[in-house]
C-alpha cells in the first residue's frame, strides 16, 4: 500500500474511530443515568395534590429494573397519609401478598384498605401488570386483559408505552355476570427520577405517569395518575382516584394525594 493510501485510509479510519469512541462514552453516560429535571405541568398536578416540599431535586434516573425490585415485602404493613381536596386528611393500610384467589393465581394481592384491593401478576416478558380491581364500595369486579401495566421493566427515564387495555366490570357477587364492558389506551410515561420526602423518610424514587383514554359502558374516561417508587419501598407517594371502577362507571373521579407514613 502506497504512503498516499495509507494515509487516505488513516482520514477515514481515525474520525471512525473518535466517533465511536464518543458513542461509547455517551452509552455509558446513559447508563450511569440521566438527570431529567420535573415538567412544570407535572409539578403543578403532584404539588396540588401532594402539597409543596414532597418532590425535590432530580436525580440520576436509570432504568427500570425488575418488578420484584419495587415490590415491598410481603406481609408488611404500609401505612398512607391521605389527602382529598377540601377534606382533613385519614389514614389508609396497605399490604402486598401472596394470592389465595385462584384466578389471580399465581400473582400477589395488594390491599388497599377497608376499600378494595388489586390483583397483579407477572407478563411473560417480565413486566408487573394489574389484572383485577376488586372495589368493595361499590361491589364490583373489574377485570383488564392483557393486564394494566404497573411497572414495566427496561424502560428508560423519559421513555413512554401505550397499551390497549380490554375492561369488563363485573357483580362482585358473582364475577361471571358481566355489566359493562369497554377498553381503554393507556400511555405509561417513565418522566424520571428524584428526590422524595414524605413522613416515613426521603427517599430516591422513579416517578412513573398512567394518561388513560377510553370508554367502558356509558362512560367515557380522560384521566391521569401519577406514583413514586423505590426500591423495596414501594410506592411512597400516588396521585391516584379511588377505583378504577368508579372512575368509569360510577362517575367519582375524586383524586386523592397518598403519601407513606410508615411501613412496618
Amino acid at each position: 500500500m502506497s504512503y498516499f493510501r495509507r494515509r487516505d485510509v488513516a482520514a477515514v479510519v481515525f474520525p471512525l474511530l473518535l466517533l465511536l469512541a464518543a458513542g461509547l462514552d455517551e452509552a455509558l453516560a446513559d447508563t450511569a443515568g440521566k438527570v431529567i429535571p420535573l415538567p412544570d405541568a407535572d409539578r403543578a398536578q403532584l404539588e396540588q395534590y401532594l402539597g409543596k416540599g414532597v418532590v425535590g431535586d432530580a436525580i440520576a434516573a436509570s432504568v427500570l429494573a425488575a418488578p420484584e425490585t419495587y415490590l415491598p415485602h410481603q406481609g408488611v404493613t404500609m401505612t398512607y397519609s391521605v389527602m382529598e381536596v377540601g377534606k382533613d386528611p385519614s389514614t389508609e393500610a396497605h399490604k402486598v401478598e401472596n394470592t389465595a384467589d385462584p384466578s389471580f393465581s399465581p400473582g400477589w394481592h395488594y390491599t388497599v384498605g377497608q376499600r378494595g384491593s388489586a390483583y397483579f401478576q407477572k407478563s411473560s416478558d417480565g413486566n408487573l401488570m394489574i389484572v383485577g380491581d376488586q372495589d368493595l364500595d361499590n361491589k364490583v369486579l373489574t377485570r383488564f386483559t392483557p393486564g394494566e401495566p404497573l411497572l414495566i421493566a427496561g424502560l428508560a427515564p423519559g421513555e413512554s408505552r401505550t397499551f390497549s387495555v380490554k375492561v369488563a366490570v363485573a357483580d362482585l357477587s358473582d364475577p361471571t355476570d358481566i355489566n359493562h364492558t369497554g377498553s381503554l389506551d393507556i400511555t405509561y410515561t417513565y418522566i424520571g427520577a428524584y428526590s422524595v420526602t414524605v413522613p416515613a423518610g426521603t427517599y430516591s424514587a422513579a416517578l412513573i405517569k398512567w394518561d388513560y383514554k377510553g370508554s367502558v359502558g356509558p362512560a367515557s374516561i380522560k384521566e391521569t395518575e401519577y406514583r413514586f417508587i423505590a426500591p423495596s419501598a414501594g410506592m411512597i407517594a400516588m396521585i391516584e382516584t379511588r377505583h378504577i371502577s368508579a372512575m368509569l362507571i360510577y362517575s367519582d373521579k375524586t383524586k386523592l394525594g397518598k403519601l407513606l407514613q410508615s411501613s412496618n
